[in-house]
């Protein structure tokens, strides 16, 4: 845990597609030996890191929005806007996600595990149009890679999550009416393990917090 967390902010600073196994282990203060006990390759940092994290995240929103029942869309909308507030209180993570981009989309990110369940459900009722799953899939995480390049240059309202999800939502072929309704649906807690990366990492943030929330311009 103590090389993720340092690789954590050393991909955030340096970029994902730099070398940084030294910078790492310095700032583990572990040797190099010990690193390659775990990690053979720089990629194979990044992989542990990105599957770890993605995890830690979806298993958070899951259990935040088990509450909610028989109603898919507003279980997709909601896990949406958590995960965007998520990242937006994590200066660390947020940068780490913008740099990572679509290398964080793959089947150990737990991802896969929920949403096309969400998202089939949902048609099933009727609440979302009849689009390949897969398709559905692509435009939720595109819209939410872009929404945290956006949120990280900074500038964004405070209602961002809530726009770009609420636009999503339509695409997917919820009605605007009740897209409105998800938007105003409370956002559950979400409760963060002490010892899991996302805490480890926002307490280890060493970078300028770059999420400064702009004024709430609801024209947006």
């Amino acid at each position: 845990m103590r090389l993720l967390e340092s690789a954590m902010i050393v991909f955030a600073q340096k970029g994902v597609g730099a070398s940084v196994i030294a910078d790492v282990v310095a700032a583990a203060e572990v040797s190099k030996g010990s690193f390659y006990n775990y990690f053979r390759t720089n990629e194979a940092l990044f992989q542990a890191l990105a599957a770890e994290l993605s995890r830690d995240i979806v298993k958070m929103i899951e259990a935040a929005i088990s509450n909610i029942e028989d109603d898919p869309s507003l279980k997709v909308a909601t896990a949406f806007r958590c995960y965007l507030h998520l990242i937006r209180s994590h200066a660390l993570v947020a940068q780490f996600v913008a740099g990572a981009g679509l290398q964080l989309v793959n089947r150990d990110s737990g991802l896969y595990d929920y949403l096309p369940r969400h998202l089939r459900a949902g048609q099933k009722r009727g609440q979302f149009n009849g689009g390949a799953v897969g398709t559905m899939i692509d435009v939720v995480t595109g819209a939410g890679l872009m929404a945290v390049h956006r949120m990280v240059a900074g500038g964004t309202s405070r209602r961002y999550p809530e726009q770009v999800v609420g636009l999503v939502m339509c695409a997917l072929g919820v009605t605007p009416q009740d897209a409105a309704r998800l938007m105003a649906f409370p956002l559950p807690q979400l409760s963060v393990p002490p010892d899991s990366l996302l805490a480890r990492a926002k307490g280890s943030a060493l970078v300028r917090d770059p999420l400064q929330r702009g004024p709430d311009r609801a024209a947006e």
